[in-house]
């Protein structure tokens, strides 16, 4: 098991067992791994976007605009369920992404009431560009992994969100 802090996950749970033998701690080996985990894949993440002057939630709008497929753009609210954040920040990340040239806020013709986020040609080449760099730090993390560990965690850690998102 990793070791963080000086404690391994099983001497963790062995010692809340011994301490607390009336509580079920089985659970802190599966979810201190978890949260290891994405504290490293967070901390990767980071590092890789910083090279590129952007952070996680700019690269969230990028991205959710490029996968929606030409013209890349969406409007505000679905850009705000499909990031799952609030309207204020999307408006906030909008307005960053504004201010860097990668999007543009369009308004529907003929009414003009319908507003949509849509990545400018910069944008495009931005997240096409970050994309690489992104999935080849995600890869390096990986890389421990056999391809039959790959598909067991995929399969496992699916079917759990799955349960537990609606």
């Amino acid at each position: 098991m990793s070791e963080f802090a000086g404690e391994r996950v099983g001497e963790i749970v062995a010692a809340w067992a011994r301490e607390r033998p009336d509580v079920d701690v089985s659970s802190i080996a599966v979810l201190t791994p978890l949260w290891r985990l994405a504290a490293r894949a967070t901390e990767n993440r980071v590092r890789v976007l910083a090279e590129h002057g952007i952070e996680q939630s700019h690269v969230d709008v990028l991205g959710t605009l490029r996968r929606a497929g030409a013209p890349f753009r969406l409007t505000a609210g679905e850009l705000t369920r499909r990031c799952r954040v609030t309207a204020g920040a999307t408006t906030q990340r909008v307005q960053a992404m504004e201010r860097l040239g990668l999007v543009e806020r369009v308004r529907e013709e003929p009414d003009r009431r319908t507003v949509h986020v849509q990545l400018t040609a910069d944008g495009v080449a931005a997240v096409d560009r970050i994309l690489g760099d992104v999935m080849a730090g995600d890869e390096l993390m990986l890389s421990g992994l056999t391809s039959a560990e790959r598909a067991t965690l995929e399969t496992a850690l699916g079917g759990w969100l799955e349960r537990l998102e609606p």
